[in-house]
């Protein structure tokens, strides 16, 4: 059980640079290997790997996606294609902290707190930038980005233990 005692309230604006990518479709790319991420709530929010028009066409990596139909949120390692323009366009979170380990750990936070949303109710950047996350904090009450990475290391390696196990028993 987390203690969650000494946790406070925090505007994902006041801790994120809140974005949307370039207005782009999958309809507009070739085939290939770069991820485009969407709206979804499965694969990464992956739903295609297209080929880049042109060497900077892509959003950089280090940063949380988020779906503005029903709020998943995925932690994007490395660059990617995002679905951009109007309507269900994913929203981009960066913040200099943000590493693979706490940025999966905020996207459980970020689910969490956009539950609610729906086709019919689809959040925005502006809704996004409101969202109160409530977070595990250090002495000063700021975010604790420490605790939330050790805290996801360990969910990891428990599930790769699991994992292993599994294809043990099951001889695969």
């Amino acid at each position: 059980m987390i203690d969650t005692s000494a946790w406070k309230d925090f505007r994902v604006g006041d801790l994120f640079e809140v974005t949307r990518p370039s207005s782009r479709s999958s309809k507009d790319y070739d085939e290939g290997d770069m991820p485009f991420v969407a709206s979804g709530n499965f694969n990464n929010g992956v739903t295609a790997h297209l080929q880049p028009k042109t060497d900077d066409d892509y959003d950089k990596g280090k940063c949380i996606t988020v779906s503005a139909v029903d709020g998943y949120a995925f932690y994007q390692k490395d660059k990617f294609l995002g679905r951009g323009g109007a309507g269900s366009s994913i929203m981009m979170l960066r913040n200099d902290n943000l590493n693979e380990y706490n940025g999966k750990y905020i996207c459980t936070l970020i689910r969490k707190a956009c539950s609610d949303w729906k086709y019919s109710n689809m959040g925005n950047k502006d809704i996004l930038a409101d969202t109160i996350l409530w977070m595990p904090i250090t002495s000063d009450g700021q975010p604790d980005w420490e605790y939330m990475e050790s805290y996801m290391k360990a969910v990891m390696e428990e599930s790769e233990k699991n994992l292993e196990n599994l294809k043990r028993a099951l001889k695969i």
